[in-house]
């Protein structure tokens, strides 16, 4: 009734398919070298003063960025800005504000894209004056003008919780032992 159709080319073919991979499925044990985890990253949430949608990323926005660098033991805490990328000329730095002393961050990196991004490093020991400070404003300085915002008080609770929260899981992370066995 039906008429069967032969491919022996097929048959040839998946023979040969099968002894060419059935050595890879073997019991041998396969060595992968691993790349060495030099650091992890926190990042905390965002604030975004005046605005009331507020995202990662977003113009206008900031956030608390930590690392632990696995290689040290260091673990250093920055703060990020964003901004349009129509919005400014070329990144400056950023300064902050405590109560009536300003402090000018040293800038540690720029990121062009939809948005730039503008990293600078927070010294350890600014890092208890955001927390106790009564006043927080945030400014921001291209080669063209300079940005200065005062943050309301629900802005500096919302910035000083999230840098509390991120210096806590920051520094309740141990240092990666990496073995070889």
């Amino acid at each position: 009734m039906f008429a069967r159709i032969s491919f022996p080319f097929l048959s040839f073919f998946s023979i040969s398919i099968i002894a060419v991979f059935l050595p890879g499925c073997s019991a041998r044990i396969q060595v992968l070298p691993e790349p060495v985890v030099e650091q992890t990253v926190l990042r905390s949430g965002p604030v975004c003063p005046g605005s009331w949608f507020c995202s990662q990323g977003r113009p206008g926005s900031l956030n608390f960025k930590g690392i632990l660098n696995n290689k040290t033991g260091e673990k250093p805490l920055f703060i990020e800005y964003y901004m349009s990328s129509f919005e400014e000329s070329f990144p400056i730095g950023i300064s902050i504000k405590l109560d009536q002393t300003w402090h000018n961050l040293r800038k540690t990196s720029t990121d062009f894209g939809d948005t730039v991004r503008v990293v600078s490093i927070v010294p350890p020991e600014l890092t208890d004056k955001v927390l106790n400070a009564k006043e927080i404003q945030f400014s921001f300085s291209s080669r063209d003008n300079t940005t200065t915002v005062h943050l309301s008080s629900s802005n500096s609770d919302q910035l000083k919780s999230l840098l509390k929260d991120l210096k806590e899981k920051l520094d309740s992370q141990a240092k990666l032992t990496i073995t070889n066995h």
